[in-house]
């Protein structure tokens, strides 16, 4: 219904009046000429002076009515409305996906400044504290038919232990290291061995459960300056007795940087750093070699005598099926796996592969107690010769 009032109504805009009343002279319902509409146009809407001419409204007019009946009038049917709300979900899906592209982008940008700031922060500890051992340490030119394979596996530095099962601190882990020593040292004058492999593992009590962090008495950076340090004079003190000395790492769950797995980048995990400052410590130990993972970063590979030795902390693997995993992966089945992670001392063949499980050096904690179990502090020597593995040390270092 077009209302045929002929002055403005309350709220009516200049284009509205005159839509309203030119429409419904176009229609029939008003019988008036666009002079005469002019006339109340001008009274409506405008000064004395300031008059226009019926065709300045009769023009402004029909060229409204153009638009409507060739634009907006067609804007009405269905057909016009599906294709306009296709194309506003077509718009839609294009704002959600690159949302989705500046949020990935922004994700990356985030893990690369996290690493950088990681990396940039300890080889700054590194750099500022790190001064490498003055003396020449003189070593064996032994030459024997073995090798021995020493795993330095679930360290834990920085917790404090104290429970009917086991007391551990800063004081007790350098004992036990010394022990440990002691012992590889012993059975490689028993042995006569010739070269020595080490491969350490999990270095860190770290702060991947809430227990750990409430027993921790240093931080990670503390943790890892005082377990570097101490790994360092070790190897100084095995040196001299060996022909050789072979460093490896094998990255553990423990020393990752973040508290929750899911959030936790590759790399930012303090055991992969740990070479690092092996090389600066003992540059000048010149039978010492600290070995970089060429493969996989979490995976040593190497070869002792004629055996194929593939190494890994163990919290991705199962001594069970390590052997075929491994085999599929790199393309070639080991003769010897070490592992660590369950904390106990084990050994399984599994396709003619020697799976060797190293236990570990801190032992049982408040997390381990709480679930019924215990586990006594102790690690696996193995000497291997040109046939394989010899025989494997069960070291007690409690």
């Amino acid at each position: 219904m077009v209302d045929l009032t002929l002055h403005r109504l309350t709220g009516e805009n200049d284009e509205q009046f005159i839509w309203r009343l030119a429409s419904a002279k176009d229609q029939g319902l008003l019988d008036m000429s666009w002079t005469e509409l002019a006339r109340i146009f001008n009274d409506e809407l405008r000064e004395d002076d300031a008059y226009w001419n019926e065709s300045a409204y009769r023009k402004k007019y029909q060229q409204a009515a153009l638009f409507y009946r060739n634009v907006f009038s067609k804007m009405q049917n269905t057909e016009f409305l599906e294709d306009f709300e296709e194309q506003r979900r077509l718009l839609e899906k294009e704002k959600v996906k690159f949302r989705d592209e500046r949020t990935e982008y922004n994700r990356v940008i985030r893990q690369e400044a996290r690493k950088e700031a990681f990396l940039e922060s300890v080889q700054k500890v590194i750099s500022d504290n790190t001064r490498p051992i003055g003396l020449q340490v003189p070593h064996s030119l032994l030459a024997s038919d073995n090798d021995i394979l020493m795993p330095i596996t679930d360290v834990h530095a920085g917790i404090e232990i104290e429970n009917f099962k086991n007391t551990f601190n800063e004081e007790v882990l350098a004992d036990r290291l010394s022990v440990y020593t002691a012992e590889v040292l012993r059975i490689a004058g028993h042995q006569k061995s010739e070269n020595l492999y080490i491969v350490i593992s999990e270095v860190l009590s770290g702060i991947i459960h809430y227990t750990l962090r409430l027993q921790n008495n240093m931080d990670m950076m503390q943790q890892f300056k005082y377990i570097s340090e101490l790994l360092a004079d070790m190897i100084v003190k095995l040196a001299p007795e060996f022909h050789n000395v072979y460093v490896y790492t094998a990255p553990g769950n423990h020393s990752r940087i973040s508290p929750r797995k899911e959030e936790s980048l590759d790399g930012e995990n303090m055991d992969v750093l740990l070479p690092f400052y092996l090389k600066a410590r003992l540059q000048n130990v010149k039978n010492v070699t600290i070995c970089d993972n060429e493969i996989d970063p979490e995976v040593p590979v190497f070869v002792v005598r004629n055996s194929l030795v593939m190494a890994a902390h163990g919290h991705k693997d199962s001594p069970e099926s390590v052997v075929q995993n491994f085999t599929m992966w790199f393309g070639k089945q080991p003769d010897i796996v070490l592992l660590g992670h369950r904390h106990t001392n084990g050994y399984l063949t599994v396709y003619d592969t020697k799976v060797v499980q190293s236990g570990c050096i801190s032992g049982a904690d408040d997390y381990i107690m709480a679930k019924r179990k215990s586990n006594k502090p102790e690690q696996a020597v193995c000497v291997i010769d040109q046939r394989g593995l010899r025989c494997v040390y069960d070291i007690r270092l409690d």
